[in-house]
């Protein structure tokens, strides 16, 4: 038989009360945490701008500080390291599609080779198969290809969006990285003046944490993608595959989604080799990729992400898991900067903080 309650006493044990007690607040928190994502959804045309801008002003800021050092007057140096990244970007995206254009025709006879020497072990191998069962598949696979050969230019720009609705978030982008490089550091004081004043040097050195992550975050994972594009491109022109630039370009974009990018981009790319060339050659672009993620996991990642981004391999997966879910590309891309930040933030919080006081807004003037 249960005991009955003495006088004063709780009739629930302590440990279900403890349970109930958590529970309900981890209730309130998810419920909060929904919210949050709900209107970060309303707002994506929003948030993913100025989370882009974000990490492209921790890219261009060490162009914009040499831009400064030659003379150049601060707004003057933001928009020449925008235009600067503009006319790079622009560069690269004309060339990528110009190749694609002329050599899709090659890639498409190639396979059409590929097709007929099907065809002709279909027929003559082991299972024996007529022409009529197998002939018009290959042929109408090579004329989807061949009637598809200008959408391969503009695919990735139309991709999944309006043309509108990308130029909207490219303009907004490039337009708040403008003004974060040039007003970067007031933007920051006007942020710290909203926390209380016993609190503002604590917050001061969170964001430096925050910031510092991110920036070294940012610049190791552009050095390894640059590493994962010039390494499949050199190998991939070596071999003679078609499409070798836009090919590269994709390992190289495909670099910043951490663990998968590169692999799968890369894989694309064995695919290609394989179906243009031969098994032999498919398998040295194999060993190449391999040889890669190699270099990346043991020598970039440790040296060059890694001692910025203090995240377990294990979590970085997660994260990425997590942010496709939530909120697709975009969330495996920002994921994992996002995780990295707060996870700085919070070593930031128990760091033992001097109670210098901030820089007035004319030494963050100058400084600037």
């Amino acid at each position: 038989m249960t005991r009955p309650a003495r006088a004063g006493e709780s009739p629930v044990p302590p440990a279900l009360d403890r349970a109930a007690a958590w529970t309900w607040r981890l209730l309130v928190l998810a419920a909060g945490l929904l919210v949050v994502l709900v209107v970060l959804k309303r707002l994506e045309k929003v948030v993913l701008p100025l989370l882009a801008a974000v990490l492209l002003t921790a890219l261009l800021q060490p162009v914009h500080r040499g831009l400064r050092r030659s003379g150049l007057p601060r707004a003057l140096s933001a928009v020449l390291a925008v235009l600067l990244a503009l006319a790079v970007l622009g560069g690269v995206l004309t060339y990528v599609v110009s190749r694609a254009g002329a050599q899709y025709p090659q890639l498409v006879d190639q396979i059409s080779h590929l097709v007929d020497q099907g065809q002709r072990w279909l027929e003559t191998g082991p299972l024996k198969l007529k022409p009529a069962t197998h002939g018009d598949l290959g042929s109408q696979l090579v004329e989807y290809l061949r009637s598809r050969q200008d959408q391969v230019a503009s695919g990735v720009l139309t991709a999944g969006r309006t043309a509108a609705d990308v130029l909207a978030s490219i303009v907004l982008a490039l337009f708040l990285t403008v003004f974060m490089l040039y007003d970067g550091p007031r933007i920051w004081r006007w942020l710290t003046g909203l926390v209380p004043t016993t609190s503002r040097s604590r917050a001061d050195h969170v964001g430096d944490r925050m910031w510092a992550t991110v920036s070294g975050y940012v610049t190791g994972t552009f050095l390894v993608a640059v590493f994962h594009g010039l390494a499949m491109g050199i190998t991939l022109l070596v071999v003679g595959v078609p499409l070798v630039a836009p090919l590269s370009v994709l390992v190289f974009l495909g670099s910043f989604i951490p663990l998968i990018g590169a692999v799968l981009f890369g894989g694309l790319a064995v695919l290609v080799t394989l179906v243009t060339k031969s098994v032999t050659v498919a398998l040295i672009v194999l060993a190449v990729l391999v040889v890669e993620n190699q270099v990346e996991g043991h020598v970039l990642q440790p040296f060059v992400v890694g001692r910025h981004v203090h995240l377990h391999p294990m979590a970085i997966a997660l994260v990425l898991a997590a942010g496709a879910v939530l909120a697709g590309l975009p969330g495996a891309i920002f994921g994992v900067p996002l995780v990295a930040s707060l996870n700085a933030a919070a070593k930031a919080l128990r760091d033992p903080v001097p109670d210098d006081p901030l820089p007035s807004a004319e030494q963050v003037e100058a400084a600037a």
